[in-house]
């Protein structure tokens, strides 16, 4: 029974990622508005997007990991939030937070078993690290040209 509430609020916090992202790649974002939206994702199982954002990987890992072996649920919802952050960071030229955020997105999606099932629509994590790889060297390439 509580299994299945918890797969509802993945599911539920998936949806809300999935509109989220076709928002960010769609073009302009109001800043404000998809920052609160994605907090409110990832409150549905228990996480806070700035403790994402300011934790480095040993912190990351306490929170995904609370019992000693990384929760999929949590790992999984904790790097595709900072993945979609780093995405609006990018988008809003902030490189700097994007590239953090696509170190600790990158750093989740490694600790993800390819055993473990993911919310429907979602690409496999191997998918998004080769996406994440692509993205930051773009910021490298944009930095190039600026300097």
């Amino acid at each position: 029974m509580e299994r299945d509430y918890i797969l509802r609020l993945i599911e539920q916090a998936g949806t809300m990622l999935k509109h989220l992202l076709r928002q960010v790649r769609g073009g302009s974002v109001d800043r404000a508005a998809f920052d609160r939206d994605l907090q409110r994702a990832t409150q549905l199982c228990g996480l806070d997007l700035d403790l994402l954002r300011i934790c480095d990987a040993e912190g990351l890992l306490q929170m995904v990991a609370f019992t000693g072996a990384p929760d999929p649920s949590r790992t999984w919802l904790a790097a595709e939030t900072l993945y979609l952050d780093s995405i609006a960071a990018a988008a809003a030229g902030d490189a700097d937070a994007a590239r953090q955020g696509y170190e600790k997105a990158a750093f989740l999606f490694r600790l993800m078993e390819p055993s473990w099932a993911l919310p429907t629509g979602f690409p496999e994590a191997s998918t998004r690290l080769a996406e994440i790889a692509e993205r930051v060297a773009l910021l490298e390439v944009a930095d190039g040209q600026c300097g």
